[in-house]
């Protein structure tokens, strides 16, 4: 009896080191492992936090041009806008087009000089 007991004890004690020890090698494959899903994980939070940020800028946008789309649907003030649109054009486009001040200072005095040297001819020839 006592040979059962020392041969059931030793089987007992094998399988708990077994145990110990397939535990330990189990830890040290699946924590890499984990570790790389909780990277994964967080990194994919992120994203989705900063996609729902984009999205509340996009969603933002459309309301505001939704809101600019039904104010110029109005016949009275798409005229207005109109207007005023060309208006600005015509300005930008007056100003880039216009000579500087000091050239048409220039050709001016040059046309002055010109006109005196023709008139001056035009008198020598009479």
């Amino acid at each position: 009896m006592e040979t059962v007991t020392v041969v059931v004890s030793e089987i007992l004690g094998f399988l708990a080191i077994a145990w110990v020890l397939g535990f330990f090698v189990a830890w040290s494959i699946f924590r890499p492992i984990k570790l790389e899903y909780k990277k994964e994980i967080e990194d994919s939070e992120e994203s989705i936090g900063y996609l729902k940020h984009v999205i509340r800028n996009q969603e933002r946008e459309i309301t505001k041009l939704t809101i600019e789309l039904q104010e110029l649907s109005k016949p009275q003030h798409a005229a207005k806008e109109f207007l005023e649109t060309q208006k600005k054009k015509q300005k930008k486009w007056n100003s880039d087009n216009r000579p500087p001040r000091v050239k048409n200072e220039l050709v001016k005095s040059e046309d002055s000089m010109l006109l005196k040297e023709i008139e001056a001819t035009l008198e020598n020839i009479k």
